[in-house]
């Protein structure tokens, strides 16, 4: 669960900003609001580590 989370928002991060900074340098007049997409999807690029940290593991089991 908990790399899948990761490597979930890591993909979706990275495909907003790609697209979107692709979008905004090969368009001409490109789209208003593609630097907030563009933002977005770095942020979401960083929350895959706050999500990759705070999920728990089922594999690791604390032994007492």
């Amino acid at each position: 669960m908990r790399k899948t989370l990761f490597f979930l928002t890591l993909s979706v991060g990275f495909g907003i900003a790609l697209t979107t900074f692709l979008v905004s340098a090969l368009a001409n007049p490109g789209i208003p609001f593609a630097p907030g997409l563009f933002v977005l999807g770095v942020i979401l690029l960083f929350s895959s580590a706050v999500v990759y940290e705070l999920v728990p593991d089922k594999a690791r089991k604390e032994k007492s």
